[in-house]
């Protein structure tokens, strides 16, 4: 392994405009720091291994390692001439894994992540660890498991600044890795594309306000029946969108930042996303989730913020929804930790956002011998928060009540490193960018006690910043 460090690097604006322009590119972007979230980014481009797919059924894609003068730059183009092999029939996490069991690597740096496999793991792969009915629309096909893996990073210290180029020599020479990685961070400005005004069309809902309020009173007939305690419905939102996803995302950071940002250039799509809430986060054998549940709109002035924040505190609605979950994500945390070690932190915190107030708390627990990240996953996949209790019937109801999937939308995005410690968050405040398309989804827990109009204003409040930095940054089709 090798790290070179720069003191004095490009400004997070730049290094995301330089990686972001890379074949496959990533960035993992703590674009706010919040109560020891946030404190570094990762950046990266050019793996030399792509692997994706759905419904047991994925490909490895063996990329041309960065120094071969015929590979190209040109996202769309990255399968040329590439050795693949076809999984059939298989677990995408399960081959996964053993695809990664062939780098392990040593972290002796303070550097959390060094390289190993970045991307996401859609909502609806959750149908390959429950059995749910097939009943909303797949219109948009994305993959369920989407992951590159990366020799060559480069890791922003948020506190200190200095940006470290990081290569394991596991693909190429590391000397030849970190020459490539200082050479996408010094790229001569007058070497980027010009890049007109974004454009986009009038949003479309696949739930309108009407349609929104029947599905809850429905969930509420369930709850009443005894079937479930709490869903999380969702709506999606969607317009015709011509761009580049690099100013795209830069809006989007800027007037909503968040601990766990992401800009992933996936080939045939862009996936984009502010969250402000962490799925799964492994240090050795120290793992945590924090869900969320509990929003109320930041106020116009300090006296109203503070009159908001009190209300979300004193809400016994959204502090028994809380603890349902925090219930649900102890018992899941349970699968994968030694026993007597889950422990539950900060219930009913209050984090404050650009535009929403959270109420978050955080579980921990310590990892049994012999279990690994992939189990960890599959314990907490999907989040609790953005399902319901019990989880599995909450997703039987979200199949019968959503009238498409959800796709990347409540799955996770994030990193494992090739030391076996990762970090992910749940994708909210997330989009996607396919054949001109923009789309993001956003949603409400829903309880016994749940005012229709209240839910689906809350709907409202958290795509807010999202829409309108949308909407500002564009003209109009």
């Amino acid at each position: 392994m090798r790290i070179k460090e720069i003191a004095n690097p490009p400004s997070v604006d730049l290094l995301i405009e330089r990686f972001g322009s890379q074949s496959l590119s990533f960035v993992l972007d703590s674009s706010l720091s919040n109560d020891g979230l946030g404190d570094w980014s990762f950046f990266g481009a050019n793996p030399f291994l792509l692997f994706e797919g759905k419904n047991g059924s994925y490909v490895e894609s063996r990329l041309k390692s960065g120094n071969d003068e015929h590979r190209t730059s040109n996202a769309g183009n990255y399968k040329v001439n590439c050795k693949s092999v076809e999984h059939q029939d298989c677990d995408g996490l399960e081959c996964l894994r053993k695809i990664m069991a062939e780098y392990h690597f040593e972290n002796t740096s303070k550097i959390p992540f060094i390289g190993g496999a970045v991307g996401f793991i859609a909502y609806d792969y959750g149908r390959q660890i429950e059995i749910i009915p097939v009943l909303a629309k797949d219109d948009r096909n994305l993959p369920d498991v989407h992951f590159g893996l990366y020799d060559g990073i480069a890791a922003l210290n948020q506190k200190t600044g200095v940006l470290s180029l990081v290569a394991l020599g596991i693909r190429d020479d590391a000397d030849r890795v970190i020459e490539e990685l200082q050479a996408i961070v010094e790229t001569d400005a007058l070497a980027l594309p010009e890049r007109p005004l974004p454009q986009c069309g009038a949003w479309e809902q696949n739930l309108d306000r009407a349609a929104y309020l029947r599905a809850v009173e429905r969930i509420k007939r369930y709850i009443a029946s005894g079937d479930v305690y709490q869903v999380n419905l969702s709506q999606r939102a969607r317009c015709c969108f011509e761009g580049c996803p690099i100013q795209l995302y830069q809006a989007l950071r800027s007037s909503n930042p968040a601990p766990y940002s992401a800009l992933i250039h996936c080939g045939e799509f862009v996936l984009l996303s502010t969250s402000p809430e962490q799925l799964l986060r492994k240090r050795g054998y120290e793992i945590e989730t924090r869900p969320i549940k509990g929003t109320r709109p930041r106020g116009k002035t300090v006296r109203e913020d503070m009159h908001n924040a009190a209300v979300l505190r004193n809400s016994e609605k959204d502090r028994a929804e809380l603890l349902m979950i925090v219930d649900l994500e102890r018992n899941d945390l349970g699968r994968v930790a030694e026993f007597g070690s889950v422990r539950v932190e900060q219930l009913y915190h209050l984090e404050h956002y650009a535009s929403v107030i959270h109420q978050i708390a955080v579980v921990k627990a310590r990892l049994v011998a012999g279990k690994d990240v992939f189990d960890c996953i599959r314990a907490l996949f999907p989040g609790g928060s953005i399902t319901g209790a019990p989880k599995v019937r909450a997703m039987e109801i979200i199949e019968e009540l959503e009238p498409t999937r959800r796709g990347v939308y409540t799955g996770t995005i994030g990193y494992i490193g090739f030391d076996g410690d990762a970090e992910f968050n749940i994708a909210i405040r997330s989009l996607h960018l396919k054949e001109g398309y923009l789309d993001y989804q956003v949603g409400s827990g829903i309880v016994w006690d749940s005012q229709p109009e209240d839910e689906y204003q809350e709907t409202l409040d958290k795509g807010r910043a999202i829409r309108e930095a949308i909407d500002k940054l564009c003209q109009k089709l």
